[in-house]
């Protein structure tokens, strides 16, 4: 018994001071590389006159809370239609909607803005479309090691009651300490198209993406990828549990000669939900150490782009490359593929996430990507925030609809649409089920149909009947795999079959257990 207790005690310590004891994020990037500078963005994104317009109020009928969009207005016209649709999924979700068009502003003047409506209607998360407000960060000497810093902080809009301080170069417009309450009282996710494309046309196909998600035919299969280059190899086992909270079906990639640049790329062809990536990086680039941490490999950002993985989330440990300032950035790239990426969580400077158990539990239990980024932030900074939590933590920000759910937002069987008195029944011989799926299929009349297999979290997880045509009663008994021909041993008390309907044909009315 002393000896099973001292094994929690040492793992209680590693998990609480993963900030002292982790290996540093550094900077790698082409020679003569920097980042960008708070001089550089302000000198092509002057500050202007600051003005909002309410563009619409869409009340939710669940009380899931309230929430803000604020879109840029150079390109609000543009993205009508995909904010109205927006709009209309969040407010069909439960959600209450204040829609605004914002234009100019300083970060103080967009913070003062989110904190009347969290007082005067209390939001609980707000999703920036655009270029809005910047606000900066600096730090004297960095890790106390890598000297004077300066990097973009989200975490100014998110704690909306605490005091931020401007003393280091008083008056120069980059704050530089954080006191009193900072823990946040909401969340926001960005939606920042820098460098990557023509702004509205990237914005479009992004909304495309976040829409169909909503439907379940963005869904990459719920697996996740963790792969870590030689540096973190001892704390990779640990996070590797971190993520199987919310993917238990995780493939874990640590070895020090394998985890190169070479083995990342085509790993990434691989449909997956999640990928976790640990390497010293850049806004441009992620490198890959191997032969003994003397050579080194690149997957470069704009790989994101050209590879178009079927990944639909990320989480890059990975410096600066969540840089949203910096023309080109490898978060950015990654969201606003062609296809399939919809959602990042990164850093603006040298640093990452920690403790990632409090990023990954609340996702599990079905909240929203906005909603468990600003849980970890509270872990984070509750109590008060450390030197070495400021360096790893400040510069982390949500690249994503914050409304996002990775577990999936289908919660019904199916939709009743089309003729209503066209009702298939679907029998179930076994609910829950564990190794065949059993079922029978009666119509009665023609109708174009097709089946699939969805788990609790509406997620689909197997092809049972292509579409096609039938009128009569259809048995179906097929062996129990996913996609990738594995055998699934689990969907719950709670596995289930829909039935969607084909062409607006038809719709599903009932599900009886047999």
């Amino acid at each position: 018994m002393k000896y099973f207790s001292l094994i929690l005690l040492g793992f209680t310590i590693l998990s609480a001071r993963q900030q002292d004891e982790v290996t540093l994020l550094k900077w790698v990037g082409p020679e003569g590389s920097r980042p960008g500078t708070y001089e550089e963005w302000i000198a092509q994104h002057p500050y202007t006159p600051f003005a909002t317009m309410l563009d619409r109020v869409a009340y939710g009928a669940l009380g899931r809370g309230t929430v803000a969009v604020l879109t840029e207005q150079g390109i609000a016209s543009a993205l009508a239609p995909e904010i109205t649709q927006l709009v209309d999924n969040l407010q069909g979700e439960g959600y209450t909607v204040f829609s605004y068009v914002v234009s100019g502003g300083t970060p103080d003047t967009l913070r003062s803005f989110l904190w009347s409506l969290y007082n005067s209607n209390g939001i609980e998360g707000a999703f920036f479309i655009g270029n809005l407000p910047v606000c900066w960060f600096e730090i004297k000497n960095d890790f106390n090691t890598y000297g004077y810093a300066q990097f973009p902080c989200d975490l100014f809009y998110m704690d909306l009651n605490g005091t931020w301080l401007d003393t280091m170069n008083a008056g120069n417009g980059i704050y530089d300490g954080h006191e009193g309450a900072v823990e946040p009282e909401i969340y926001i996710g960005r939606l920042t198209p820098l460098g990557i494309g023509t702004d509205t046309v990237v914005l479009k196909n992004y909304f495309r993406k976040d829409n169909a998600f909503r439907r379940d035919t963005l869904f990459n299969i719920p697996q996740a990828m963790v792969f870590v280059d030689d540096d973190w190899i001892p704390w990779a086992p640990y996070w590797a549990q971190n993520v199987a909270l919310l993917y238990p079906d995780t493939l874990d990639f640590w070895d020090a000669e394998t985890t190169r640049a070479s083995v990342y790329r085509p790993k990434l062809n691989t449909p997956r939900a999640w990928v976790s990536v640990f390497a010293h990086s850049s806004p441009s680039l992620h490198q890959f150490t191997y032969n003994n941490g003397s050579s080194y490999d690149y997957y470069y950002a704009s790989e994101y782009t050209s590879q178009n993985p079927p990944v639909n989330f990320y989480n890059f440990f990975a410096c600066s490359f969540a840089r949203y300032t910096d023309n080109g950035y490898g978060g950015g790239r990654a969201i606003f593929d062609q296809s399939f990426g919809v959602g990042a969580v990164g850093s603006t400077k040298t640093g990452s996430m920690l403790d990632f158990e409090y990023f990954y539990q609340p996702l599990a239990d079905r909240k929203d990507l906005g909603a468990a980024f600003k849980d970890w932030f509270v872990h984070i900074d509750s109590g008060g925030v450390t030197f070495d939590e400021l360096c790893w933590h400040y510069g982390m920000t949500l690249l994503a609809d914050p409304f996002l759910k990775p577990t999936g937002h289908s919660g019904a069987v199916a939709e009743n649409i089309g003729q209503p008195d066209a009702k298939p029944v679907v029998l179930l011989r076994e609910n829950p089920i564990r190794v065949r799926v059993r079922f029978t299929l009666n119509v009665d009349r023609p109708a174009r149909v097709s089946a699939a297999l969805f788990d609790i979290q509406g997620r689909k997880v197997m092809e049972l009947m292509p579409v096609r045509t039938v009128s009569a009663p259809v048995n179906v008994d097929r062996p129990l795999k996913d996609r990738n021909g594995r055998d699934l041993y689990y969907l719950g008390r709670s596995g289930r079959i829909r039935l969607p309907p084909e062409d607006r044909k038809i719709g599903i009315t009932d599900l009886v257990k047999a």
